[in-house]
């Protein structure tokens, strides 16, 4: 028994650390939560494309998607000029007359922002002319751009950066309700490791989900967040600040089906553009 409490006592420790320790400018899903998403999609990607993968992979001598899944936010500071593509602010109380939902002119001028971002390196990935390098690249930053998109603190905006801004307590403690829904639900969550907990919600995936998962394009699926966003997220938040007992179980299975969703439609972008 004193083993468990150990072990329990060791976890709660870890998340405390990652909320208290969380930047200001967090970023999406955190390390575990980018490496589940790619382990969901190596699950539903085509042999061809897998030793497509591999060959490109091989070239920063890795061997999955998990191992570059969060290379996008390791180069960030080295390339400020990246920032933006992390993310879109679609606003959620919209100004009289403005379109409710994504709009390019207004929320992703000149492209600079990860709808426009993932369209382009697909592109890049599915360009044969295009060095290795530069299509390992365009993969290592599609991988990890498509698990953002499907973080909806990173697809809405009210006027607090994305949630950055709004200072809540979880698990008794001061954070912010962006990084909450970048670790804190995931880490409160987490088992032995990420394999294991992608591997469980693959068997969750019904073939319905799988069929209506693979359709769109990333405006749906940031309208999609924006939804949730907009719907869950702010439309649920307490006036106190104080995220109740009930937050995180009541938040789980909605992560749960954005980390599915995305490591779903990772796949089927990958399958596309290296058919």
């Amino acid at each position: 028994m004193a083993r468990v409490a150990d072990i329990c006592c060791a976890k709660f420790l870890l998340i405390l650390l990652v909320l208290i320790a969380s930047p200001i400018q967090a970023f999406a899903w955190g390390h575990e939560g980018h490496r589940i998403i790619a382990e969901i999609a190596e699950q539903f990607i085509e042999p061809q494309t897998a030793r497509q993968i591999r060959d490109l992979l091989a070239i920063d001598n890795v061997a999955t998607l998990a191992d570059v899944s969060t290379w996008a936010d390791e180069i960030r500071l080295q390339r400020p000029k990246t920032a933006p593509w992390h993310y879109v602010n679609i606003p959620i109380q919209s100004s009289a007359g403005e379109t409710e939902g994504y709009d390019a002119a207004r929320d992703c001028p000149h492209d600079d922002c990860i709808v426009a971002k993932i369209e382009q390196f697909e592109l890049v990935v599915a360009d044969r002319q295009a060095s290795e390098r530069q299509r390992l690249e365009a993969l290592k930053y599609l991988v990890h751009f498509v698990g953002d998109i499907h973080q909806p603190l990173h697809v809405s905006d009210n006027n607090d950066r994305g949630g950055n801004d709004v200072m809540v307590i979880f698990l008794g403690y001061s954070t912010n309700l962006h990084a909450v829904w970048d670790t804190g639900i995931i880490e409160a969550a987490l088992g032995p490791d990420e394999r294991s907990y992608a591997l469980n919600l693959v068997q969750k995936i019904t073939p319905g989900k799988l069929e209506s998962w693979s359709k769109g394009n990333p405006i749906a699926w940031a309208n999609e967040g924006y939804e949730i966003a907009a719907r869950i997220i702010y439309g649920k938040l307490p006036h106190t600040g104080t995220l109740p007992d009930s937050y995180e179980a009541e938040a789980l299975p909605v992560v749960n089906e954005q980390l599915e969703r995305a490591g779903v439609r990772l796949a089927t972008a990958l399958n596309s553009s290296l058919r």
